[in-house]
């Protein structure tokens, strides 16, 4: 199997509904929905940071303090 960061779009997809039904397996649609709108605050941040890179370097510091408290 190819890494995912050398994949074309047709591995993508594959992956990702793979992905998509092994979690969804014996899940109540309340804890699907959850599972979904983490995977989309996952997928916005990893956009966002592909716009500004210089993001990423305050996200840890960020992560950093909240363990703090």
């Amino acid at each position: 199997m190819s890494s995912i960061y050398n994949a074309n779009s047709g591995e993508l997809l594959t992956m990702a509904v793979a992905l998509s039904a092994a979690l969804a397996q014996g899940q109540s649609q309340a804890q699907l929905a959850k599972l979904g709108a983490f995977f989309t605050i996952v997928g916005d941040t990893l956009n966002l940071y592909a716009l500004q890179p210089s993001q990423v370097d305050r996200a840890g510091t960020a992560l950093s303090l909240a363990d703090n408290l």
